[in-house]
């Protein structure tokens, strides 16, 4: 599966096998401009100029999850309305954290289980965002070319997440469903629960 953001509300999953369109995902209010599959691919983030990454399940198209990235402080006057537009998000290699460049000048560390950040950098003219692929570090990038390194959380994951990730690096959610094992299971399987 591929996913297709064009600076639109909505993103485009197409099908590597066939080479067709999925199907469309809507659901932002502005524009879309960055997404990235789990490392297990079982989950879709996008992120959009509407302050908002939107976790989804791409087979089945279920919006999963809102995190909302909100200013720190209020902002002075109405100049700064779109001060905390959406560059960039990104799932970390152990797919339990996201990171977020926005233009309020912060760097955003979420904890899937968590609404809230869990860490803040400061960094200016912020544009792109990912995750050293061994974990523990973050590159961000600027409008103006420069490259800034950022520590990470490591974490060591739990013996249940590692079977998630396992499970679902080759069934789907359907396949998940399917399977003769409790709806709590099913439910954590396909992440409507962390």
């Amino acid at each position: 599966m591929l996913c297709s953001a064009a600076g639109e509300k909505s993103v485009f999953l197409w099908s590597m096998r066939s080479y067709t369109l999925i199907r469309k995902l809507e659901g932002h209010q502005s524009s879309v401009v960055s997404c990235d599959f789990s490392p297990d691919s079982a989950l879709l983030v996008t992120a959009s100029y509407d302050t908002n990454v939107i976790m989804w399940d791409p087979y089945t198209g279920e919006r999963l999850r809102s995190l909302r990235h909100t200013q720190l402080e209020p902002p002075m006057d109405d100049s700064d309305v779109h001060i905390s537009s959406l560059r960039s998000v990104c799932f970390s290699p152990e797919g339990l954290y996201l990171a977020t460049v926005a233009d309020d000048r912060l760097l955003r560390i979420w904890a899937l289980e968590l609404k809230t950040p869990i860490a803040f950098a400061p960094m200016t003219n912020g544009l792109c965002c990912t995750f050293f692929p061994h974990g523990g570090v973050i590159a961000t990038g600027t409008r103006d070319g420069h490259v800034q390194f950022w520590t990470a959380p490591r974490v060591l994951s739990s013996l249940k997440h590692l079977c998630r990730k396992a499970l679902r690096s080759f069934l789907t959610t359907y396949q998940v469903l399917a399977l003769p094992i409790p709806k709590k299971m099913k439910e954590f399987l396909t992440y409507r629960t962390f």
